[in-house]
Formats: structure tokens, sequence, C-alpha cells
């Protein structure tokens, strides 16, 4: 896909979201939840996550191996998280998934979910759920099969469906996440919406976040972004307004969520370019390769390979630093292409 010379993104709302005295959580207090990168390898080719040629991809003896994954986590532990949250590339494509879970589930008291595409699950859901794994969200960008094909680079919608329906067998109510797009799959919103009328589930509508290079990179701004205000009002417009209040949803994540009239489900807003969360940030990342980053955006990196071997004292001032170098507010592109991260 091509298009005008790319345009910085303007964030929208400079509003109470962030007030001017805010800097962030740059305390180690603040921290709840690590967010694992298994992998940068997907079995799918997803137009916002990666550029049409594709990127090269870590090696095997690349990627942190499971005994430095778990060294990481035990120290984050220590500091005061207990949200864990698995994620790629594509995590199911990692062999040492089960046993990943596994470890985690060693530590007291925490919470331990996982992000796929969902093609894989099927065959791992049950062992994955006798290792401890908590709950899963499965991306899915459009319900239509000729639209998913285009948009995943060639895969199939009724392989992430029993991938999401073997969710809600096993474990029960799956998250969903929607990345929405201008001119791409906006006009799906109310679809989607309806799920979460329909199902037990959550729908969590995400707008489009520039990093790195893409499918979408070349486009202006105001092609790609649609808002959660804009977003929200479709929903309402055909369903009728929203429960007065914020309900709860598992885990400590950035959506505003809401409930439908009469609705089974549960609707999740994330809109991280309109009204950015950056104050009320409660995460780090850890990267395939064993970098700790502080932020989606800006970036913030730290190589903890030597920290690990230098012991348990070299990984919580690791930590300590990464939570320091979080930004007020995030950039309004990103340096690093979302499979490289692990978004």
């Amino acid at each position: 896909m091509t298009g005008p010379a790319s345009i910085p993104l303007t964030l929208l709302d400079p509003g109470p979201m962030r007030p001017v005295e805010a800097l962030g959580p740059r305390s180690i207090d603040a921290l709840r939840m690590l967010r694992i990168s298994l992998t940068d390898r997907c079995n799918l080719r997803c137009g916002y996550c990666m550029p049409a040629e594709g990127v090269p991809f870590e090696s095997k003896q690349g990627l942190l191996p499971v005994e430095g994954i778990l060294d990481v986590a035990r120290v984050a532990h220590e500091l005061g998280v207990r949200h864990f949250k698995l994620t790629g590339g594509e995590p199911t494509l990692r062999s040492e998934l089960v046993e990943i879970v596994e470890g985690l589930r060693t530590l007291p008291e925490v919470e331990i979910s996982l992000t796929s595409n969902g093609i894989h699950l099927p065959r791992l859901v049950d062992r994955l759920a006798e290792a401890g794994l908590d709950r899963v969200t499965v991306s899915l960008d459009s319900l239509r099969e000729d639209r998913y094909r285009s948009l995943t680079g060639g895969g199939r919608i009724d392989l992430a469906w029993r991938g999401i329906d073997a969710v809600a067998d096993r474990l029960g109510h799956p998250k969903l996440n929607v990345v929405v797009i201008r001119g791409v799959n906006d006009d799906e919103v109310v679809d989607f919406a309806r799920l979460a009328a329909e199902r037990d589930c959550s729908v969590r509508f995400i707008e489009f976040m520039p990093l790195g290079r893409s499918v979408f990179a070349d486009l202006r701004p105001d092609e790609v972004l649609v808002t959660s205000d804009e977003i929200a009002a479709s929903i309402e417009s055909a369903f009728g307004a929203f429960g007065g209040d914020d309900v709860d949803d598992p885990g400590v994540g950035p959506a505003r969520v809401r409930s439908l009239p009469g609705g089974r489900g549960r609707i999740g807003f994330i809109g991280a370019m309109s009204r950015p969360f950056c104050e009320s940030c409660n995460r780090l990342r850890l990267d395939a390769r064993g970098v700790l980053r502080s932020c989606l955006f800006d970036g913030g990196e730290i190589d903890l390979r030597p920290r690990i071997v230098a012991g348990r004292e070299a990984l919580r001032a690791a930590f300590v630093e990464s939570v320091a170098l979080k930004p007020e507010v995030h950039a309004a592109t990103g340096d690093r292409s979302m499979s490289s991260i692990g978004g």
C-alpha cells in the first residue's frame, strides 16, 4: 500500500488525561506489569505490525533463554509485578511456551496472560491452562474472511475463530483486540461491538499507532487514525448509551471498559494517540532478545543479558533505571516495529 509522504502525527488531546505536572510513573513502586515477548516471529503478516516485505527475524540463539526470562520475572516479582503478559511476534511459535508459563506460575499471586493471533491455540490451550495460564487476548482486526486474509497477509479467519472458541471453552471470557484503521476496517466497528453484546467476551478497540516501518507508514495520520471518541460514538449510535461508569475487566491494562445495554460482554477503548495515558503507565516491556524497554514508542532500552550474568541486584537496578526513562508523554511515532518490541 502506498500513499502521500509521511507527516508527523500530532497527539490530539493535551487535556486532563495528561496534566501539565504529570511526570509519568518514574518510581519503581508504580510498576505492576511486565510484558514479555517470547519471539519476534509470526505466522501472519499484519500490515500495521511490519512492512510488506517483512522484517529480519532473530535467530533462535539470539532469543533470551527460558531461564533468563524467569530470572528477570523473579526480580520483577520482587519489585511488585503481579501481572505477566506473554507476547510476540506470535508467542505460540515459541516451543518452550508451556515451560515458561509453568515457571511463572511458581511465583506467588501472579496473573499470567497471553496475546495471540489464535491460530495455534486449539492444540495448546489445554496444556497452557494446566500450566497455569489465566486468560488470553486474541488479535482480530476484521470479521470478514477476505479482508482478514488481506490484512494478515494470507491468514484464515476460520482458524482464528477456532482459537477464540477454544479459549472461551477452556478459560472463559476471551478478549479481542481490534486495531481500527480509517478506510480499512472502521466500517466494522458496530459489527465488533455486536460480538460483545452477544458473547461473553471483551472487545477492545485500539487506535492505530505508527510504530516503525509498516504497510501504512506513508499514509497521512488523518487518513488512518480513528479516535476512541469516534468509535464510541458509532457504537452508541447503534446500541444506545453505555452504562454510566467504567466497569471492571481482568488485568491492569490501559483500556477504558464500558458495558452495552443488555450486553453479555464488555467494550474497551485504548486511546494511546488521542488520549495518551503515560502518567498512569504501569508496565515495562522485555523484548525477545532480553532488552528491557520503558515505553512502546520512546525506547529507553537496557540490555539485560549482562545484568542477568551480574546477578539479582544488577537486574533490580536495571528495572529502576528503566522506569526512570519513561517519557512524560510518548512521541508521535515509534522507532521500532511492533513485532520487534512485543507490543
